[in-house]
């Protein structure tokens, strides 16, 4: 299965509005939040992703007589381990790397709402740098960077601090 969701703009949106929320949306739920987006568009590319194993039902509303079930992404599709990552295609190694930029995107979106509704500053940053490195600065490189990642992950303060998203890349 090729995964296209940077392809089709209506599938990357249901995707987008799902990241995060566990107990599912039903279609019109996602018909409020994707305006644009007619019910019938909805229903046939919502039904395709749960074909391709994007997207899971994870429940139903009962509404006397109406049944609506609720979706959610099927996020175990989009968890690689490190032998599985090892043997994976190319075509399977872009369906997490997607996965994973749509999960940055709408973290980025859910901050973003958040500061207009807050009238705050939007904090945040991002930036490319392009390192010369042999193979063992590199290594050491990626040790250190893992190392401070796990101390803050590590010293979470639940009552004083705010969830910050740290998002890294690296490309070899």
């Amino acid at each position: 299965m090729e995964f296209d969701l940077f392809k089709n703009q209506v599938r990357f949106k249901i995707a987008l509005e799902l990241i995060d929320v566990d107990e599912g949306l039903s279609i019109l739920q996602l018909n409020k939040l994707l305006k644009e987006v007619s019910q019938a568009t909805l229903y046939r590319h919502v039904n395709s992703m749960v074909e391709d194993d994007l997207l899971k039902v994870v429940g139903i509303n009962r509404s006397g007589k109406v049944e609506e079930k609720l979706y959610a992404l099927n996020t175990q599709a989009y968890k690689v381990s490190q032998e599985d990552w090892q043997s994976a295609t190319y075509s399977e190694r872009i369906r997490f790397i997607t996965y994973y930029f749509m999960y940055i995107l709408q973290n980025y979106k859910n901050y973003h709402e958040r500061s207009v509704e807050e009238q705050s500053q939007d904090q945040s940053t991002f930036s490319l740098v392009k390192l010369n490195l042999t193979d063992d600065s590199f290594a050491n490189f990626q040790s250190e960077l893992s190392s401070l990642m796990e101390k803050y992950y590590h010293a979470q303060e639940p009552e004083q601090g705010s969830e910050r998203a740290v998002s890294l890349v690296i490309i070899p």
